[in-house]
């Protein structure tokens, strides 16, 4: 009885190891985009706009499943769980807003 109750111990414990493998699951994307996109065209080359809603609010992302993907150029990469994330540049301030004073009475003179 003791030996047949080791042998299922066994037999579950080889088969959760055989469920937990190191085998890669094609639906995870290698590479993600941290910036919303609309489509595909909006997406670099080699990536597709992909729709999350599993993970918090309803969300599309820039994506790549292909194995030898990397972040594009000037994009900041962070390697996170096994996946790469890819991060754009920071925009340059331009226009009305980068160059404008504020002269409010309250903050004059700080």
């Amino acid at each position: 009885m003791v030996k047949q109750a080791v042998r299922y111990m066994l037999l579950s414990a080889l088969a959760l190891a055989a469920g937990c493998g190191p085998e890669r699951n094609d639906s995870i994307a290698t590479v993600t985009i941290e910036a919303t996109c609309n489509s595909t065209a909006e997406c670099p080359s080699g990536f597709e706009c992909t729709a999350d809603i599993e993970h918090g609010p309803p969300t599309a992302l820039c994506e790549s499943r292909e194995t030898d993907a990397t972040c594009p150029a000037d994009y900041d990469t962070k390697v996170l769980y096994g996946q790469i994330f890819c991060k754009p540049p920071a925009p340059v301030a331009s226009g009305a807003r980068a160059s404008r004073v504020d002269t409010h009475p309250r903050h004059a003179g700080l």
